[in-house]
């Protein structure tokens, strides 16, 4: 019987071995696999977010080649040349602020002009922005101005002193409109809003907040430090200045060269040796009509700088920032906005419009304002064609020299998605990004 049964233990120890080899190399087996899964996901993400990177860098030139081929035609461009363009596998849209204002476009550049410049709004200015406190206007000039001296209710270096780190104010330019987050009072709230814009959904800033639109998508997009342009007209010459008497000749031969001999004396003949304050008041003295001021705007200025900075194009700047245009009242801004996409004018670019809309009251603003500016920005979100990853940056193109670049480029991919997540969704299920039909289409996006 001894024999017996110790070959019956070796038996059972045999079969334990085994059982435990089996399961052991089935861990192995389902360990190896799990590693190779995840390897497989982590290949496929990392193929997805160069494949969105190379499709952002395809936009970039897309937006230059835009700029130098089509700029005294921008108007003529439509949504759908910004939106869900394929590029390869992948796509790209070019999305623009939510304004709040149905007829300002969803999808295109932005003129970097029809914002308010952080290094030439004045403290007045800056409060007729919803939001911004006496305090934080007044912190702001004083971050940019050269004096340690408190404007206002505003902040200097010894409010930034008792901060954790300590530092001091700048006393120089802003050089992003990022750099307001280092100003007394700025929040990342205030900045860049609690609940920003999804644009696509039903869901807009516009009534998540009770229509308070800053609240949701914050004061970034109402602000810019790219707004200068040179003095010279769009062929490169330097203006008239309508208040150099020595000019007086050259003035006069432009007026008759645009509005013919007989009326263009009549009008120089009228200037006199007057002082004007700005191409308005040039129109009120004179009796010229908008009509007329349009014809000379480009190549007649009352500045006596080469460059100039700040100036507000009013032919597509948002609510918000025209009513930055003190002393210009509610209902003045609400009269700009009816008539600035139906004033008949032959130069889409042109300010002197204004002049019909506010008569008397458009002296004043002339060297503040503009038709067309020279910075152009592009918020550009790219995906890949499987949606696993996208790419969002924001670039500046200046227009000013021989030929359009790039000045500035940040990449705010960590801001978000900020399309309807549908798209993405759907393109992961291998949705329409690989068909034919337009996935902005098929959620209802509009064209």
């Amino acid at each position: 019987m001894t024999p017996t049964i110790r070959h019956t233990h070796r038996r059972g120890s045999i079969l334990v071995v085994t059982l435990i080899v089996v399961f052991a190399l089935a861990s192995m087996l389902l360990t190896l696999s799990h590693r190779v899964s995840v390897l497989a996901n982590a290949s496929a993400n990392t193929a997805a977010a160069r494949q969105a990177d190379a499709i952002e860098r395809g936009a970039e030139q897309n937006v230059l080649a835009i700029l130098s081929q089509k700029l005294d035609s921008l108007d003529d461009l439509r949504e759908s040349d910004f939106e869900q363009i394929r590029v390869g596998k992948g796509y790209y849209w070019i999305i623009r602020p939510d304004y709040g204002d149905s007829n300002l476009p969803r999808f295109g550049l932005v003129d970097e002009s029809a914002k308010l410049d952080l290094n030439t709004a004045g403290y007045a200015m800056l409060q007729q922005l919803s939001g911004v406190t006496e305090p934080l206007a007044g912190s702001v000039v004083d971050w940019r101005d050269p004096d340690d001296t408190p404007t206002g209710s505003g902040s200097e270096s010894l409010a930034y002193a008792v901060k954790i780190p300590a530092y001091a104010a700048k006393n120089a330019p802003f050089e992003s409109v990022e750099e307001l987050l280092l100003v007394d009072g700025m929040t990342r709230d205030l900045l860049y809003g609690q609940a920003p814009s999804i644009i696509g959904t039903t869901t807009q800033s516009g009534n998540v907040f009770g229509g308070d639109r800053y609240i949701a998508d914050g004061l970034f997009d109402d602000f810019t430090v790219w707004n200068i342009r040179p003095n010279t007209d769009k062929n490169g010459k330097t203006r008239i200045d309508i208040n150099d008497i020595r000019q007086r000749g050259r003035l006069r031969t432009l007026l008759r060269d645009k509005l013919g001999g007989s009326r263009g004396d009549q009008v120089a003949n009228q200037l006199g040796n007057i002082n004007f304050t700005d191409m308005f008041d040039m129109a009120r003295r004179a009796a010229m009509t908008a009509a007329e001021l349009a014809l000379v705007e480009d190549s007649i200025t009352t500045a006596t700088t080469q460059q100039l900075r700040g100036r507000i194009n009013v032919n597509a700047a948002p609510r918000e920032v025209l009513l930055c245009l003190t002393p210009l009242t509610s209902a003045d801004v609400d009269a700009l906005l009816a008539n600035r996409d139906t004033s008949a004018r032959t130069d889409e670019r042109s300010a002197a419009w204004v002049y019909d809309v506010l008569r008397e009251k458009a002296v004043g603003i002339g060297n503040r304002i503009a038709g067309q500016g020279c910075q152009f920005s592009a918020e550009i979100v790219a995906a890949s064609g499987d949606g696993r990853a996208f790419k969002r940056v924001r670039i500046v193109v200046d227009v000013s020299g021989a030929s359009p670049r790039i000045v500035y480029r940040h990449d705010r991919t960590a801001m978000g998605w900020p399309l309807d997540p549908a798209i993405l969704k759907q393109w992961r299920r291998g949705g329409p990004a690989n068909g034919s039909t337009p996935v902005a289409a098929t959620l209802g996006v509009r064209q």
